[in-house]
């Protein structure tokens, strides 16, 4: 009988035991459940108290666009001149130096020559364009190496320089170093005396053109379109 008494005795701690488990389990369980509904409530209470006092979260300012950050688009040239004097090229494929350029076949390229000041496109191999260019001055040169088409926009003015341009299409740095007419003032008219140095280093890193020329760019040259700067 005695044997009988203690197995009973354990069997009631074994079953006592058991419920312990069990209950802490369900507990925890419950707890775990909560967190998130705790959490999403927290969260609720945030956004009604930002709605009552008026807050909101301020968007980025800046655009991405191809992995890298954009200027806005009303911005274009703002930049120009400011690498210092020895700009790296990095609008196209980064650390492709003159010397590794190999021309395309098929399709168009951009030749800038800085020691002619000249401007050449090619298409499936063959010159088509030939024109008067001028690059930039000495403390403000326009960066060498290869680069490629990227955005384009119908007009800018610079409030830094105080001048502006037609069709303009940027080969560095999504809106910095451009492609664009002659300058211009405020009023899109042109200023004689800076168009009168087409033809000699005058820019601020930009490649200015005849505005017809800036033109037959803007509406010919897709995106990613090589240019070569030598």
């Amino acid at each position: 009988m005695r044997r009988v008494g203690i197995l009973s005795w354990g069997l009631l701690l074994a079953l006592f035991a058991g419920i312990l488990l069990v209950t802490g389990s369900i507990d925890r369980g419950r707890e775990s459940a909560g967190a998130p509904a705790a959490e999403r409530g927290t969260h609720e209470e945030e956004q009604e108290r930002k709605v009552a006092v008026g807050e909101r979260e301020e968007p980025s300012s800046s655009l991405q666009v191809g992995g890298e950050v954009s200027l806005p688009a009303d911005k274009p040239g703002e930049g120009e001149g400011e690498e210092g004097e020895n700009p790296s090229p990095e609008g196209g494929e980064k650390g492709k130096g003159e010397g590794l350029f190999v021309p395309p076949s098929t399709g168009y390229w951009i030749e800038v020559t800085l020691a002619e000041q000249r401007v050449r496109i090619y298409h499936d191999g063959d010159l088509i364009k030939d024109w008067p260019a001028s690059t930039g001055t000495p403390d403000k040169p326009t960066p060498t190496g290869v680069f490629a088409i990227q955005n384009r926009g119908e007009w800018f003015f610079s409030e830094k320089y105080q001048q502006g341009g037609r069709w303009w299409v940027s080969f560095k740095d999504w809106g910095v170093y451009l492609f664009h007419s002659v300058p211009m003032d405020r009023q899109q008219n042109i200023i004689e005396a800076e168009a009168a140095r087409l033809g000699t280093p005058a820019s601020h890193g930009c490649v200015r053109l005849a505005t017809e020329n800036a033109k037959w760019i803007y509406d010919h040259i897709p995106q990613g379109t090589p240019v070569y700067i030598h």
